[in-house]
């Protein structure tokens, strides 16, 4: 599957670690977009990062001090979407 049927989403509790990850993501070089929550995720400051699921960046993050409320995995095919929680 490619980057658009199966992706990872870092979602936040707050608006600036979601900003906070964002900057820290793109000094590192990776390739990320800033998404809306999906309506099937919770979380407070309604914002998530889009990545690769080849990428880990998880310890970046954790290095960082920044917090994240959920780590999931989607993955679309046709006109359904799974949605796996990987870490909190």
């Amino acid at each position: 599957m490619g980057l658009n049927n199966e992706y990872n989403l870092l979602v936040f509790n707050s608006t600036h670690h979601a900003l906070a990850a964002e900057g820290i993501l793109q000094k590192q070089g990776y390739k990320i977009m800033m998404v809306p929550v999906l309506a099937e995720i919770t979380a407070d400051c309604g914002m998530a990062i889009r990545v690769n699921p080849k990428d880990n960046p998880l310890e970046i993050l954790r290095e960082n001090k920044i917090e994240i409320a959920g780590y999931y995995q989607v993955i679309k095919d046709k006109l359904e979407k799974r949605i796996i929680r990987l870490k909190k």
